[in-house]
């Protein structure tokens, strides 16, 4: 349990130095309004397409993604007026964040970097895809998490030249990701992705289980901070990542072989349905990559 202090609350002093150490990307004006927008009882959706509209970056991810195979549009969209009535407020906020995610930590043209937001895309498209069978959370919210449940990594690699070879060599001890991180860097990415999803104005539960995600008795109910939906949100990603190693042809992460039963058994998830799952998602997750390399 020694790696419990993972999920220690941040003090105001802590969190600070963590700030003039680390560069925690600023949420994106555009991702602002666009929240700010959505509280409105009377959202206007012209104010929303003028806002993406002015930044041709954020206005060519909105096309691509809303015309990729994950939402399946009948009707291509051709512009962003179209893309944004077509979407609706919640996929769209999913859009805008992950592009303004990947914009403000940086990366393009690195090959490692890459291959981070790949999975991590992936990862959320098959978070969403295990939501949807169950009961509780919305697919939304679990795309979400999984796109953002490891974004303090580029944060943490971009300031430590060794932390990507570090990371490597943590992720085989699944108990002592973090322990290992503390004791090279005095923080970690855990606690930086906790950092910047409240920064970003990410619901409560969702940066508190990117807080916890390594976090190995997270499932046992010994601390009441992890709430159903926080452990809920956890166990997806844990299935998750598990099905995009598998997509991926890669060995899974040493957290699955020490907690993925656990991970499946607080889903209520059998062998069988993992399965089901994984056949679906492969299928997707191919149509996603080559639609990707166009």
């Amino acid at each position: 349990m020694e790696n419990q202090s993972a999920q220690t609350e941040i003090g105001s002093d802590v969190a600070e130095n963590i700030l003039k150490s680390i560069n925690i990307p600023p949420c994106p004006g555009v991702v602002t309004a666009l929240m700010e927008e959505m509280r409105q009882d009377d959202v206007d959706f012209n104010k929303l397409t003028k806002l993406i509209s002015g930044d041709v970056g954020m206005a060519a991810s909105i096309l691509k993604t809303a015309n990729s195979p994950f939402f399946a549009l009948r009707n291509k969209a051709s512009s962003v007026q179209q893309a944004v009535s077509v979407l609706g407020l919640k996929n769209l906020l999913q859009i805008v964040r992950g592009s303004a995610l990947k914009n403000a930590i940086g990366g393009s043209g690195d090959v490692h970097m890459e291959r981070f937001w790949d999975r991590s895309n992936f990862t959320a498209v098959v978070a969403s895809h295990v939501a949807s069978r169950l009961e509780g959370v919305s697919r939304e919210e679990a795309y979400t998490y999984g796109l953002f449940h490891d974004c303090g990594i580029p944060i943490l690699m971009q300031k430590f030249p060794d932390y990507k070879d570090k990371l490597a060599t943590s992720n085989k001890f699944a108990e002592k990701i973090i322990v290992i991180e503390d004791q090279h860097y005095s923080t970690n990415h855990a606690t930086v992705g906790n950092l910047l999803a409240r920064n970003w104005g990410l619901p409560e539960h969702i940066s508190h289980a990117i807080l916890a995600h390594h976090v190995p008795t997270i499932f046992t109910g010994i601390d009441d901070r992890n709430t159903p939906i926080v452990c809920t949100l956890v166990a997806i990603q844990l299935v998750s990542e598990h099905i995009v190693a598998t997509f991926l042809q890669r060995p899974d992460d040493a957290e699955w072989v020490v907690s993925g039963q656990e991970a499946q058994d607080y889903l209520g998830i059998s062998q069988g349905e993992i399965s089901d799952i994984t056949d679906d998602a492969l299928a997707e997750l191919e149509e996603i990559r080559s639609y990707q390399r166009t």
